[in-house]
C-alpha cells in the first residue's frame, strides 16, 4: 500500500505535470499546496523524514537551478521536488528524481536524434518529475521502509 503522504506527492505531482506540459510552468499554488499537505499527512507519524526529504530533494534541485542559473531548471521544478521529498522522505525522494532525470533525458535524447529538437531547446520537466515520483511511490510500497536505510 502506498503511503498517505507519496499519495499527496504523486496527485500534486500529476497536477503540476498536466499544467507544466500545457504552459510551460508549475504554479506555486500547486507545489505549496502539495508540499505542506504531504506535511501535514506525515505529522502524526512523528518522523522527520517528510522535512528532511524536502530539504533533500528540493536542495538538489535547487543546486541544479543555480549550477546552470535558471536555464537548465526552473524554480517550479526546485518547488516542486521540495514537494515530491516531503511526500516520499529522502531515499525514495532522491529515487524519484533519478527516474525523472533518466525518463527526461532518454526523451530529449530521442528528440535529437530525430531532429525534432535541438540541444538547446526547452522541454516540460514536470511530466518527468511525476513519472519519477509514481515510479518512486509504488516502489515505496512494494520494499520495505527500511531498504536504503
Amino acid at each position: 500500500m502506498i503511503a498517505p503522504p507519496a499519495l499527496v506527492a504523486v496527485a500534486g505531482t500529476l497536477a503540476a505535470a498536466i499544467i507544466d506540459a500545457r504552459t510551460g510552468y508549475i504554479p506555486n499554488a500547486v507545489t505549496r499546496t502539495t508540499a505542506v499537505t504531504a506535511l501535514a499527512v506525515a505529522l502524526p507519524s512523528g518522523s522527520m523524514q517528510a522535512a528532511l526529504g524536502a530539504c533533500v530533494a528540493g536542495g538538489v534541485l535547487l543546486a541544479l537551478h543555480l549550477l546552470t542559473r535558471g536555464r537548465g531548471l526552473g524554480l517550479g521544478d526546485v518547488k516542486l521536488g521540495a514537494a515530491i521529498g516531503a511526500g516520499l522522505g529522502p531515499w525514495y525522494g532522491i529515487a524519484a528524481l533519478a527516474a525523472a532525470f533518466i525518463a527526461g533525458g532518454a526523451y530529449a535524447a530521442f528528440l535529437i536524434v530525430r531532429g525534432r529538437a535541438g540541444r538547446r531547446d526547452a522541454i516540460a520537466f514536470g511530466p518527468y518529475l511525476a513519472a519519477g515520483t509514481s515510479i518512486a511511490a509504488f516502489a515505496g510500497a512494494c520494499f520495505p521502509a527500511g531498504a536504503f536505510a
